[in-house]
């Protein structure tokens, strides 16, 4: 054999071993971890990786912050929060949202302002009655007409939903 058949003869194993190897960890990712719950990466500080993950998409003005504690190992706030248009979903009237805090400093969200909250429910009526999981961490900031017509493009997108 030549040189160059044994060259092309090992490109073509590796790219085969690579391509195999990559198909294997997608699969890991995907495999339920639990029952109900699947690993999924998106990303969850745009608007656009997080719509397609979102059950429910609307701007909801904060009515207070009820409490923080534990869920899931996670710190989390918890907040009652006026729904005034839904986006995406069926959610309506008044929700209780959890954010769990993964920064420091911790950001506050400020009672009487207006966000736009990307949720899923929490599964089973849940650990938070009426509670909604915050799924975009994306830095929470009151609505502005430029975040406001992002997230109507982001839910365009075709849902991903998976349970």
């Amino acid at each position: 054999m030549s040189k160059k058949t044994v060259a092309l003869a090992a490109g073509a194993v590796f790219a085969g071993a690579l391509a195999v190897g990559g198909w294997v960890g997608y699969q890991q990712l995907e495999e339920p971890v639990s029952a109900g719950s699947v690993i999924r990466g998106y990303d969850a500080r745009t608007a656009a990786g997080t719509a397609p993950h979102s059950e429910d998409v609307f701007t909801g003005r904060v009515e207070a912050f009820e409490e923080r504690r534990e869920i899931d190992a996670w710190t989390t706030d918890i907040y009652r929060v006026s729904v005034v248009d839904v986006l995406r979903g069926d959610v309506r009237g008044t929700v209780r949202v959890t954010w769990a805090l993964d920064e420091d400093p911790v950001q506050r969200l400020q009672d009487g302002k207006t966000y736009v909250f990307a949720t899923t429910a929490w599964p089973y009526g849940g650990t938070v009655k009426d509670g909604q999981s915050l799924m975009f961490h994306g830095g929470m900031k009151p609505m502005d007409e430029t975040q406001l017509a992002a997230w109507r493009n982001a839910v365009a997108l075709p849902l991903r939903l998976e349970h």
